[in-house]
């Protein structure tokens, strides 16, 4: 047998084997990939955008529920879903009920609804409010009069909606309002939670 034969086909054998064993990890991972989370984008969904996947969460500070400054990067460890909202957009208010009961289907632990308000901060104790009437108190008031977190997340409209994966990139984004409580929805995210 020739040297050639005598490396090349257990070299052969091994390649295939890591081949293998790659695709067997990848399928079982309950990770979603980028291109996995693309084939979420129908019905409700079929307006989300991929085009800033992996991008890292702002680091631009904002006032948390209890008042204290807070950045995203805070909330990590969780799908975060961030809805830029406020409450001159109508859009924004029709959206609210369907993040609340998005919400209501994932413990916090596993997926937190951040409704982060543009609204003036003399006006954070309406927004708050209102927020409250819109959600039954499902979601906590999040503020960021001075849009930094905005800004630095490219928003272009309102309402937009940035969700992030565990370790704090982007996994997709949505502008526009729709209906996160549809079943389109519900099936995304349960595949992000895993």
């Amino acid at each position: 047998m020739t040297k050639l034969t005598r490396i090349g086909i257990p070299l052969m054998l091994l390649i295939g084997l890591g081949a293998f064993v790659y695709a067997w990890f990848s399928a079982a991972s309950p990770n979603v990939t980028r291109e996995g989370i693309q084939s979420y984008a129908v019905g409700e969904m079929s307006r989300l955008q991929f085009q800033r996947a992996g991008e890292p969460i702002s680091e631009a500070e904002f006032q948390a529920p209890d008042g204290s400054t807070a950045t995203l990067a805070d909330y990590t460890g969780r799908i975060l879903v961030v809805n830029f909202w406020g409450t001159t957009c109508a859009p924004c208010v029709l959206e609210m009920p369907t993040l609340a009961a998005l919400q209501n289907e994932f413990d916090e632990s596993d997926l937190l609804v951040m409704p982060l308000s543009f609204d003036r901060v003399g006006d954070y104790p309406m927004a708050r409010e209102r927020l409250e009437e819109l959600t039954d108190g499902a979601l906590d008031f999040y503020g960021d009069a001075e849009r930094g977190v905005m800004f630095d997340s490219y928003i272009g409209g309102f309402p937009s909606t940035v969700i992030y994966d565990r370790n704090g990139r982007e996994v997709a984004r949505f502008e526009g309002d729709t209906d996160w409580a549809s079943d389109e929805a519900l099936e995304l995210f349960r595949a992000l939670v895993g």
